[in-house]
């Protein structure tokens, strides 16, 4: 996050989930957050210190949506996890972030410290055209690394979310990337293939339909990412790709801008539960902003 602050005008950062509830720092330079970001490392001594208080992050939320320092408009928020929220129906700041275009991605330890309610993260992130990774120990740190590697490559090109069950393919159309004809850039993605944490037994309403957390209903996920002409593939399981960690893979592939891709994703899951797979894509080239899932 610190190197790739360079390309943005303001940052801020605060620490969730501390007895005496912190405030959102503001920097308008790399120096500035390096510093207040190592300041403010993690210590559970200034921690709840219990496992029914909720975390804070709506709190701090609203204040973000509120000040005075910064425009939010089109704001990247990233948020590391390991309390759960208790609140349940946070449509209020959905609204607000919707409105102003702020993008949501979250990290959470799916073996909390506390809270109870993790489906009101996924909601939000899922409703800002953002992803929810839910992991733990190395794979929850790997996962949010490769997560912040989007900063540098900011503009969205790809956002959709699909309704599964059972086995079967989801292919998406041919698309081309927003790099100019003729140019190859980097391009990040990401797949999620649940909507939940393996510990997490709520009930999640998104778009009028429920979704039932239910435990290890994932069995395989497999894709590819591969240019119309044949030249280029991408394929997941494989050498070159990184695992996935939790219930999110974040990776990327070379996009040449005079190419057209297709994206197929091949899943089984042991129920016929509904689940959520979420496919998104990103280039440090300009693209408008896309339409948000319908509420």
């Amino acid at each position: 996050m610190i190197n790739f602050a360079r390309l943005y005008g303001t940052m801020a950062n605060v620490r969730l989930d501390t007895k005496q509830e912190e405030e959102i720092e503001y920097h308008s330079d790399k120096k500035s957050l390096s510093h207040s970001i190592f300041s403010h490392q993690p210590d559970p001594s200034l921690g709840y210190g219990d496992t029914t208080t909720g975390s804070n992050l709506y709190n701090v939320l609203k204040k973000f949506l509120t000040n005075k320092n910064a425009s939010i408009c089109g704001a990247q928020v990233f948020l590391l996890l390991k309390r759960y929220p208790n609140e349940s129906d946070v449509s209020d700041i959905i609204s607000q972030l919707r409105a102003n275009r702020v993008m949501v991605r979250i990290a959470v330890d799916s073996i909390p410290s506390g809270g109870s309610n993790s489906a009101s993260l996924y909601e939000m992130s899922y409703q800002t055209n953002g992803y929810c990774l839910f992991a733990t120990d190395s794979d929850l740190n790997n996962g949010f690394y490769f997560m912040t590697l989007i900063l540098g490559w900011p503009y969205q090109f790809i956002a959709q979310n699909f309704v599964v069950s059972g086995s079967g393919r989801i292919e998406v159309p041919a698309f081309k990337s927003p790099i100019p004809p003729g140019d190859e850039d980097f391009c990040p993605f990401a797949i999620t293939v649940q909507n939940h944490s393996k510990n997490n037994l709520k009930v999640l309403t998104i778009s009028l339909i429920i979704f039932a957390a239910v435990d290890n209903s994932f069995v395989s996920m497999n894709y590819t990412i591969g240019s119309t002409d044949g030249s280029f593939v991408y394929t997941f399981p494989g050498n070159q790709s990184l695992p996935l960690y939790g219930n999110a893979q974040t990776d990327g592939v070379y996009c040449n801008g005079s190419l057209s891709y297709k994206w197929t994703v091949d899943y089984q899951y042991n129920t016929d539960a509904p689940q959520i797979i979420q496919l998104r894509m990103y280039s440090e080239y300009y693209h408008d902003f896309l339409p948000l899932p319908d509420v």
